[in-house]
């Protein structure tokens, strides 16, 4: 992974004194093969969005039903 440079010639009066005649030059903090992530298979992916979708739209018909349930336990003679 290459690292962008300043050249010295762009860099404030503070920096050039301390760098001198060269260029600013970063180094990376991480190796960066610590960074990458190993993605999931995109087939297996989409079968656990999938799972995930379906357990809130279950969850969601539940909640709905507690609700509904609590308003008739309020007013059981609905007028």
């Amino acid at each position: 992974m290459e690292l962008p440079k300043i050249k010295n010639e762009n860099l404030p009066k503070e920096l050039k004194e301390i760098l001198g005649d060269g260029d600013a030059e970063f180094e990376a903090i991480v190796n960066p093969m610590d960074v990458l992530i190993d993605y999931l298979d995109p087939e297996q992916e989409q079968k656990s969005r999938s799972r995930v979708a379906e357990m809130l739209l279950e969850s969601r018909k539940k909640s709905h039903e507690r609700l509904k349930q609590q308003r008739l336990a309020k007013n059981p003679n609905p007028s």
